[in-house]
């Protein structure tokens, strides 16, 4: 395993104070959130893209997953709206070729959310529709999509194993396979066990804690969440991918740093981690 800090944490500082945060903190992986004001696909041309890419690697950083905003922005592969959901496809599409440019083959995607107006079912076939559209790019160019249930609060659609396992089926590609977020893990009232029995293989993980109730991210320890557990069943299931701290909410916006840095503590208390930062999860 793995341990990756991701730039969402830090979006009220530049991207350069986020590398500067994660190289004091001795973390070599990076999930990179493509989003506003660090990177989104449609101001940031390829040329800043490559620049991007070579300031990561002068720190001897990796890219390990590419998140684009999408659930912010006004994209929804599952919309009713055909032109809408043409913009949406687009758009990852284009996100997909961002990855690239970066270096990394994998780039996390989620079903969207169906309109309340129309029966579940119809919004299903919109997002499996779509979904099947970018596997096909992705096979192409050789990407692993790591598709995320999202929380109930989030979508009405892949919101735990059952759903993710019926879109996996239904997409049959090589390129699309299944990750976990703790959180919406947790409020779907399951637990690493459930994934790994219905997928072959655990392409990502996001490693939270959360209040129980809602969709926060928190830092670990700062909610309710069994998130030691969690760690000790990834190793029990020999997991050998990377696990992303993708801490969101005010509370530690203005300190992005030190919320990465108390949970790093949190880990290395397991005893998983040597002395200081550069432990086997960072490297």
């Amino acid at each position: 395993m793995k341990i990756a800090g991701m730039n969402i944490t830090f979006r009220h500082y530049p991207f350069h104070y986020f590398l500067d945060s994660m190289e004091s903190l001795g973390i070599k992986h990076i999930e990179l959130w493509a989003g506003e004001p660090h990177l989104y696909v449609y101001r940031n041309g390829f040329e800043t893209i490559r620049n991007i890419n070579k300031e990561i690697k002068a720190r001897n950083m990796k890219i390990v997953c590419y998140t684009p905003e999408q659930c912010v922005y006004p994209y929804n592969i599952a919309s009713s709206d055909p032109h809408w959901r043409r913009v949406s496809i687009d758009y990852f599409t284009e996100n997909i070729y961002a990855a690239l440019a970066l270096d990394t083959n994998m780039m996390l995607i989620t079903s969207g959310i169906g309109d309340f107006s129309v029966r579940q079912e119809e919004s299903w076939n919109y997002a499996s529709d779509s979904i099947f559209q970018l596997s096909k790019v992705a096979e192409k160019e050789g990407v692993t999509l790591a598709l995320e249930p999202l929380t109930r609060f989030e979508s009405n659609l892949v919101i735990d194993t059952p759903g993710l396992k019926k879109m996996i089926k239904e997409i049959q590609s090589s390129s699309l396979k299944g990750m976990i977020d703790t959180v919406a893990m947790q409020l779907a009232g399951e637990t690493p066990d459930d994934y790994f029995s219905i997928l072959s293989e655990l392409s990502h993980f996001h490693l939270i804690d959360g209040d129980g109730q809602s969709d926060a991210h928190l830092a670990l320890d700062d909610g309710v969440l069994n998130w030691k557990e969690y760690l000790t069943s990834l190793q029990n299931h020999q997991y050998e991918g990377v696990c992303t701290l993708e801490i969101m909410g005010s509370n530690y916006y203005q300190n992005p740093q030190d919320a990465i840095m108390k949970s790093l503590k949190k880990i290395k208390e397991l005893g998983i981690l040597s002395s200081g930062y550069g432990g086997t999860l960072y490297e």
